[in-house]
């Protein structure tokens, strides 16, 4: 070896020349010409300069093992990585160090296999030496990792909550009828969105949009989508938000702009609602059609479709129309619903339209939009464990339900 190494032995206080014939034996078996330099010492007089020096201890427990505090001593020194051999007598003492993680060598065992096990801890003394420090370098990342989890986790429940405040009201009224909206995230963020705006001269905007992908991703593109849409109900386009197909052009446009290189897309449906005719106009992109369920229990999909939003420049979007009736019901939803309804349905050869079609068919008796959600979420097993796979989507719908007072009751369907 390339230095003397340097052994620190602890005997029985009436055993100090056993001790030291030991170590003579030791050195004397050692293979390397330079032999290790042996401080034998009582057990009851450990103290810093025994060890601060010391590659290895030996600990002779074979006669008399160390008092409770000595053991407390030794087992933190093994802690901080010094190497150890405990060497006791199997068919006599045995003592408290035995029972831990030590090398246990009976007494009488020859000097050179002990010797060999002295110098394999020895030689291994610099890498137990860098592996403790890689271990601490280690549980510093990982502390500094559960703190950067911690601050993540806590802005995600930040964004969460953005989100949550800009949701409407569970349900409320507006002219001509009344709305209940349901949203539930996949997981702290949502890239669904629902909005609710009133347009004056008793209109109201209807908005649910699917931003593409999962998380934060699609979590800011929804955001920025409701951006859009708020900064023309704020400002002086209010009046273009009466179009279905100019709304959708304007949030073509915004979400090319702000993709920069990247490709960010999303599918939406977009319906206004005039409160004084009960009448709809509704324009999709890429999103799955309105479901009217009429208050004869009749059902039935309006004809709405799209070019997805972001994806090109300058594209068109039809709107179409619909004439509803007082006890009507105009459900909007994500194509997250239609997977989620899926697992209600015994008929495995179904598709998701018509598991979310028969859901509100089977449903569309409930009284206000309040209880028709309720019964949604019922159905839908909304607040069951199964929800847990990695599939599992946003999910959102809104419910519009024409009250039987409306002044447009004599009018007959589309």
């Amino acid at each position: 070896m390339e230095h003397t190494v340097h052994i620190s032995m602890l005997v029985a206080p009436h055993a100090h020349e056993d001790g030291c014939r030991l170590a003579r034996s030791l050195a004397a078996a050692w293979p390397f010409p330079t032999p290790p330099h042996f401080t034998v010492d009582a057990h009851r007089d450990l103290h810093s300069k025994l060890i601060e020096h010391a590659d290895a201890m030996v600990i002779d427990i074979s006669q008399e093992s160390p008092p409770s505090d000595v053991v407390l001593e030794l087992l933190a020194l093994r802690e901080m990585g010094l190497p150890m051999i405990v060497l006791g007598n199997d068919a006599g003492t045995s003592g408290a160090l035995c029972e831990h993680d030590l090398l246990h060598i009976d007494r009488n065992t020859d000097p050179e296999v002990i010797t060999g096990a002295l110098l394999g801890i020895a030689h291994r003394q610099g890498e137990v030496a860098s592996l403790l420090h890689e271990t601490g370098r280690s549980r510093q990342q990982i502390h500094q990792l559960d703190r950067q989890l911690d601050r993540l986790n806590m802005e995600l429940e930040d964004a969460s909550r953005l989100q949550r405040d800009n949701l409407p009201s569970p349900v409320q009224n507006i002219h001509g009828g009344s709305i209940g909206t349901l949203w539930k995230p996949a997981g702290v963020v949502s890239g669904d969105l629902v909005t609710v705006l009133d347009l004056g001269e008793q209109r109201t905007a209807l908005l649910v949009a699917d931003a593409i992908g999962h998380g934060v991703p699609a979590a800011i593109l929804s955001m920025m989508i409701q951006r859009t849409i708020m900064e023309a109900y704020n400002g002086q386009s209010r009046s273009l938000l009466w179009s279905p197909s100019q709304t959708l052009k304007r949030l073509n446009e915004s979400l090319l702009q702000q993709a920069g290189t990247d490709t960010r897309f999303a599918t939406a449906i977009y319906a206004v609602y005039d409160g004084a005719t009960n009448h709809l106009h509704v324009g999709a992109a890429g999103h799955p059609a309105p479901i009217v369920a009429r208050a004869d229990g009749s059902t039935r999909r309006l004809a709405a479709q799209g070019p997805l939003l972001g994806i090109f420049a300058d594209e068109t979007y039809v709107e179409s129309s619909c004439q509803l009736r007082p006890g009507d019901r105009m459900v909007l939803y994500s194509d997250g619903i239609e997977q989620a309804s899926l697992c209600t349905m015994q008929n495995s050869g179904a598709t998701g339209q018509v598991a979310i079609e028969q859901l509100v068919r089977e449903i569309a008796d409930a009284g206000n939009p309040a209880t028709f959600i309720e019964r949604m979420k019922e159905s839908l097993e909304l607040d069951a464990t199964r929800r847990t796979t990695d599939d599992m989507d946003d999910l959102t719908m809104l419910c519009l339900y024409v009250d039987e007072a409306s002044g447009a009751s004599t009018r007959t369907a589309a």
